[in-house]
């Protein structure tokens, strides 16, 4: 858990607490909108990019297409269909990047990953 303490002088406090030193989780209140706001500024990256839903279906789309390609078992879950799912170990988010892919295991997402990097730079 990653505790954020915003200071009255403007600055902040930012705190690691590592799972198992965790007993229980207690929401005293939820932040408001400038909360939210100074958060997700806090935990994007600089050069985070917005895409639009259109953008998105190709770079799913196109992702898809190539990992199909080199032979690799892809499916689509969730509710709207935006998460690829490589052959039932590994999941990519959108926008689709080697950061967004999630799995156990280290070598298949590294395989992945590196796939991801590829296609990315071949498509530039």
């Amino acid at each position: 858990i990653v505790l954020v303490n915003f200071l009255e002088d403007g600055s902040m406090s930012v705190t690691g607490v590592m799972g198992h030193a965790i007993r229980t989780v207690e929401i005293v209140n939820d932040g408001d909108q400038r909360v939210s706001e100074k958060l997700i500024h806090l935990f994007t990256s600089g050069d985070c990019q917005a895409y639009s839903p259109e953008d998105l279906v190709k770079r799913k789309n196109s992702l898809k297409a190539w990992l199909e390609k080199n032979h690799i078992p892809v499916t689509e879950q969730g509710e709207s269909q935006q998460t690829i799912c490589v052959a039932q170990v590994l999941t990519i988010e959108p926008p689709y990047g080697p950061e967004n892919c999630i799995s156990s295991n280290e070598i298949i997402l590294s395989r992945v990953q590196d796939l991801i990097q590829g296609h990315l730079t071949a498509s530039q």
